[in-house]
């Protein structure tokens, strides 16, 4: 899926879109691009988890080497609250560097994950979360996913009664059992 190079949007190489900006309708909007870029990016390069300080020095997400152009960290963080302010992201760390992205909203991929099971004739199969994660087919869009979000996305389908997952002492041994649909 990342084979294909990103397309920066235009507005990635103008300088002021990497500042805080002092009219409050203006910076509204650029944390709006903020917020399309950082989801667009994730998607692409099939990021779950940002690390904000660790990005910041090692991902062009925020740093256009071009330009000479960094966010601030306090501006990351501004964005990745708004973003979890509407379901985008959420803070997996108290000091706000670390966040689940989600380019796709949980209750999407739960949808999905239940649709491969069921396409795949996997009701009433057990299947391992680390199977799920980091089976031998990587062209499924569950590769690689964050195990705490496999983990909220299993919850969902429990609550639908769609699923139920078994705790097997570990992480990668959890399994997941897909209930035939009623």
């Amino acid at each position: 899926m990342a084979s294909k190079t990103f397309e920066w949007p235009s507005h990635y190489h103008f300088p002021p879109f990497f500042t805080k900006q002092p009219n409050s309708d203006t910076n509204t909007q650029r944390i709006q691009h903020w917020k399309s870029l950082i989801l667009s990016y994730c998607q692409h390069h099939r990021i779950f988890v940002i690390n904000v300080r660790e990005m910041m020095q090692s991902s062009p997400l925020f740093f256009n080497e071009k330009i000479s152009r960094r966010l601030q960290f306090e501006d990351a963080v501004e964005i990745l609250q708004y973003m979890s302010a509407a379901g985008l992201s959420e803070w997996l760390s108290t000091d706000k560097n670390r966040c689940l992205v989600y380019w796709r909203k949980p209750t999407e991929w739960a949808d999905a994950l239940y649709a491969y099971a069921d396409a795949n004739a996997l009701t009433d199969s057990v299947l391992t979360l680390y199977e799920i994660r980091e089976g031998e087919d990587t062209t499924l869009e569950f590769h690689g996913m964050d195990h705490g979000l496999l983990v909220k996305v299993v919850e969902i389908l429990e609550k639908q009664g769609r699923a139920v997952m078994f705790d097997a002492g570990s992480p990668d041994t959890a399994g997941v059992k897909f209930l035939p649909p009623q």
